[in-house]
């Protein structure tokens, strides 16, 4: 339903994802054990999500990224959990104006044990980031840009990867993985749960815009 497939004059493939439907998302108090910050899927989301999940089949996947935030671990377990695979963290993919620095590590060793941290991408306090109050555009495009800039440094022989992230964040690494510069009058609006595919070419050509805002899998 995503369209996946690999060619050779690819460098890489990601897969962008909007975590599911939360409380947040639909105007609901947080519940309780969550930070206002941090509100968890909803029972709808958490549908969403395994949904998401039928889309991917063993083998074709080669990493999983995630914000550290409970939504989108939410988001992408079933399918780890499918795939056999780890979720590696990126503090550099957290929603913009987020307090906190994501899921309490109880609640990851308890709840999500597939979930391990980065200790590699160049955060500021070397795998846990707290985010600086009222970040501007430059400071977004520069996170964004070590975000993409690592998972480029990791992958390049046509790898597919899931990179799994926020609403109001998608368009700095939108614009970031197309090369397009940091023009905010380019928007980038995404639905809950649904899928953005970019491939990155080899060669030096541009990066191609695959899927957009993709849904069906939903349906």
């Amino acid at each position: 339903m995503l369209g996946l497939r690999e060619r050779d004059d690819y460098k890489t493939q990601i897969v962008f994802i909007r975590h599911g439907e939360s409380y947040g998302n639909v105007g609901l108090a947080t519940p309780d054990g969550f930070h206002p910050d941090d509100p968890p899927l909803t029972e709808n989301g958490l549908k969403q999500a395994k949904k998401l999940s039928a889309c991917f089949s063993k083998g074709e996947i080669a990493h999983i990224y995630a914000s550290p935030l409970t939504r989108t671990v939410q988001t992408v377990y079933p399918t780890a959990q499918k795939l056999g695979m780890r979720i590696e963290l990126l503090p550099d993919l957290m929603e913009i104006d987020t307090r906190i620095a994501g899921c309490e590590q109880e609640m990851l060793e308890r709840d999500f044990p597939l979930c391990i941290p980065c200790t590699e991408e160049p955060t500021p306090t070397g795998g846990t980031l707290l985010l600086p109050e009222n970040e501007s555009p430059e400071m977004l495009a520069a996170r964004a840009k070590r975000c993409i800039d690592y998972i480029k440094s990791n992958y390049s022989n046509g790898e597919t990867v899931i990179v799994v992230s926020h609403g109001s964040y998608f368009g700095y690494l939108i614009r970031e993985c197309l090369e397009i510069g940091n023009d905010e009058t380019f928007n980038w609006e995404v639905d809950n749960c649904s899928a953005t595919c970019i491939v990155l070419r080899k060669d030096g050509r541009k990066p191609l815009l695959r899927t957009a805002n993709n849904t069906r899998h939903l349906n």
